[in-house]
């Protein structure tokens, strides 16, 4: 069964995809409430993608 709270995944290509994804959206978009909601899950994304780049060369 999947975890809804834990949906994070271990594929760093992913991670990158998905930062990318956000950072493309933060950088044109003028709402200021989502923009910073955004930048939040953005900076979650992006310590999965380190978390899991450093696991790897451990």
């Amino acid at each position: 069964m999947i975890d809804p709270a834990d949906a994070t995944s271990n594929d760093p290509l992913e991670l990158a995809e998905q930062c990318l994804a956000l950072i493309s959206v933060v950088v044109k978009l003028d709402d200021t409430p989502t923009k910073e909601s955004l930048q939040f899950i953005l900076q979650e994304k992006m310590a999965a993608l380190f978390a899991v780049l450093y696991a790897s060369n451990g």
